[in-house]
């Protein structure tokens, strides 16, 4: 008769533990393969003239290919179109979502002029 209890012990443990080890929804999981790329970057302004406002979207030129970058507002302002840098982040299909820190994005070669 004691088998029961520690059974059922053993499995609620084992059930607590794997519980804790999944994400929360507010703990989201970065999406996509962490890569680290050298391209150059592309900038497109995209004006939206009934609302009075533009949008930059910055894109990096990969062998002549071309992936959407998620930057966070402090890479954005320190990028220029023209600028040889590597990047580490995550790839998803032709997104590719820098790493927070400043240290994901490192200049090869400034602007041309």
């Amino acid at each position: 008769m004691r088998k029961v209890p520690i059974l059922f012990w053993v499995a609620a443990i084992v059930f607590a533990v794997a519980g804790l080890a999944r994400p929360t929804a507010s703990q989201p999981m970065p999406a996509g393969s962490p890569v680290t790329m050298d391209g150059t970057i592309v900038m497109s302004v995209e004006d939206d003239f009934q609302k009075g406002r533009a949008t930059r979207r910055y894109f990096l030129n990969h062998s002549g290919r071309h992936f959407d970058l998620v930057l966070t507002p402090r890479q954005a302002a320190g990028l220029q179109p023209g600028m040889t840098v590597r990047i580490t982040g995550r790839l998803a299909g032709k997104v590719l979502t820098v790493d927070p820190s400043d240290e994901s994005i490192v200049v090869l070669h400034p602007a041309p002029r």
